[in-house]
């Protein structure tokens, strides 16, 4: 919890009170070390899934001298495997501090996030409520194999339109939830805040400080991942940073998570200066598959035995890939790539 405190310092802010009890502010910053006022209401720590890095041999990398390895958070939790555990760490412990052990989050029919905190809710005993943003007839007539396998883990599932779904990170919306479903703990979609960002911290070794690789790379959609990455790396290593989303600019929506974690947007810059982003990397936008990228998948799979995803880690080394016959950059350096999982969404084309 220490070393916690110490990636997330901020100014002090006091309130003092002069003559006639009028209060005023003071700012207290201690040198070296400051206290963020979020960092307090930490929940407890719970271990966390173990992960394998392993070498990968890949023609495009091999050609180019790369020194290719993977981080397996595929193969972390046997029932949200990826990122997910990490995003949800400090989210489901809160969930389990409320008064109703529950926890509400937002999802599409297809949702990684929605099928990760379902599975780990149930493993945790927490009451899970997804909204979707989809209709009452396709959830009940037509789910898909990710809302079935939501069910199946106790998950209730809440269907709102399109125009709804707008409205899930307006406080009305979510003052709205709370009273419908008895004040659950709410998480937005993805994961994608302070919390999200600091679970993922600890993405990042020791032994990635110790050995420091020359770059990293790492796919995105709500930018938690990237953002806990570029915290842990401590400017150690380039972040190179495929984003998933098109016509979002990702160096922004990443700007704004690390300074809300930090509480500093001066340190919150000094990190971006470590970050690259290919905002081309979405293959024609966000969930959006076609015949390349099924057939790079492939062909990876095939050379490597490593399962891809088509919405987020193909499509980043598909950008990888591109990157290096343009750039001799990273030629002959040691990359370590993020495998951020979402193979149970791989069954809405395979």
């Amino acid at each position: 919890m220490f070393t916690a405190a110490l990636t997330t310092m901020t100014a002090l802010e006091v309130v003092l009170f002069g003559k006639d009890d009028e209060a005023f502010f003071a700012v207290i910053k201690v040198l070296w070390f400051q206290i963020a006022p979020h960092v307090a209401n930490l929940p407890r720590m719970r271990p966390m899934p173990e992960f394998n890095t392993e070498r990968v041999r890949w023609t495009p990398t091999e050609a180019c001298g790369v020194e290719l390895w993977v981080r397996r958070l595929d193969l972390a939790h046997p029932l949200a495997p990826g990122n997910k555990a990490w995003k949800l760490r400090y989210h489901l412990e809160k969930a389990l501090q409320q008064p109703s052990r529950s926890i509400l989050t937002f999802g599409g029919a297809w949702s990684n996030h929605l099928h990760a905190t379902a599975a780990m809710g149930a493993e945790l005993g927490l009451r899970t409520i997804g909204v979707v943003r989809a209709t009452a007839q396709e959830i009940e007539q037509s789910p898909t194999p990710t809302l079935r396998d939501c069910r199946s883990f106790g998950m209730q599932l809440f269907p709102v339109s399109r125009e709804e779904y707008r409205e899930k990170e307006a406080p009305f919306f979510k003052a709205w939830l709370r009273d419908r479903f008895g004040n659950p703990w709410v998480v937005p979609e993805g994961a994608g805040d302070a919390l999200g960002v600091m679970g993922c911290q600890s993405l990042v070794t020791g032994e990635d400080l110790r050995l420091p690789w020359d770059a990293v790379v790492v796919s995105a959609g709500t930018g938690a991942t990237a953002a806990g990455l570029a915290i842990g790396l401590k400017g150690s290593a380039p972040l190179y940073v495929g984003s998933a989303l098109k016509g979002v600019q990702m160096e922004s929506l990443l700007t704004r998570l690390l300074s809300q974690t930090l509480y500093d947007g001066r340190w919150a810059a000094d990190l971006m200066h470590d970050v690259h982003v290919w905002n081309d990397a979405h293959a024609g936008g966000f969930g959006n598959i076609d015949e390349d990228v099924k057939a790079f998948i492939l062909d990876w799979e095939s050379e490597t035995q490593v399962p891809l995803d088509g919405v987020y880690t193909a499509k980043t080394l598909m950008r990888l890939r591109q990157f290096l016959k343009e750039s001799s950059e990273l030629h002959g350096k040691r990359i370590l790539f993020i495998h951020t999982g979402g193979l149970q969404g791989n069954r809405s084309w395979r």
